[in-house]
């Protein structure tokens, strides 16, 4: 996938032996609270790409996120396929999105998470002519997926290492929600390593 995606960030800055936690698809009423508690509780920051939602709770979670000193990142309108899109309605796309972030008022990332990871090469040079980075991952444990926290755990830690960018998903179907305690064992984990988790900054 690097070979055919010159230019998508997949691995960020290992210095101070840093990983990089990063949550999809949210956010989630019932499951983003917990866990900027759980991420406030270890004094972790993380990089949310955010989906639209027009329901009232959204822009308060945006707010409260970025308050707490999280990143904001763009993941899109809706969590679809950008393989069938042009990059001239990928990027309308993006600019409405910008558009309902600041409603709340929040700095937002100049970074675009593909959904699925779909994207295509040019995508990726065309959204960075623009200033915006395609951000990919090193480490996807696959917590949208209904496995338990054991197998999730040691699918994360194999081969984890500084300058990992892990994505996990707060935006989830399945209750409960995996996040909240992978994410709890996985900090718990990073500190007996020595390793330090930071937001992405661009």
């Amino acid at each position: 996938m690097r070979i055919a995606l010159p230019g998508a960030i997949f691995r960020a800055d290992a210095g101070n032996n840093q990983l990089y936690l990063t949550f999809d698809d949210g956010p989630d009423p019932e499951v983003t609270p917990p866990l900027l508690d759980l991420l406030r509780d270890y004094g972790v920051t993380a990089t949310f790409f955010v989906v639209a939602n027009q329901a009232d709770w959204w822009l308060e979670l945006v707010r409260r996120t970025a308050a707490e000193g999280h990143a904001i990142g763009l993941h899109g309108l809706k969590h679809r396929s950008g393989y069938g899109l042009s990059n001239r309605k990928l990027w309308r796309e993006l600019s409405d999105l910008r558009e309902a972030l600041k409603q709340a008022d929040v700095s937002v990332l100049p970074a675009y998470r593909p959904p699925f990871g779909h994207i295509r090469p040019d995508t990726v040079g065309y959204l960075r002519k623009r200033g915006v980075s395609t951000i990919l991952w090193s480490n996807i444990p696959g917590d949208f997926r209904p496995l338990n926290t054991d197998q999730l755990h040691r699918k994360a830690m194999r081969g984890a290492r500084p300058g990992d960018i892990l994505v996990l998903h707060d935006g989830t179907r399945l209750r409960p929600a995996p996040v909240l305690e992978l994410t709890k064992r996985l900090l718990d984990s990073f500190h007996a390593a020595g390793w330090y988790c930071s937001r992405l900054s661009i």
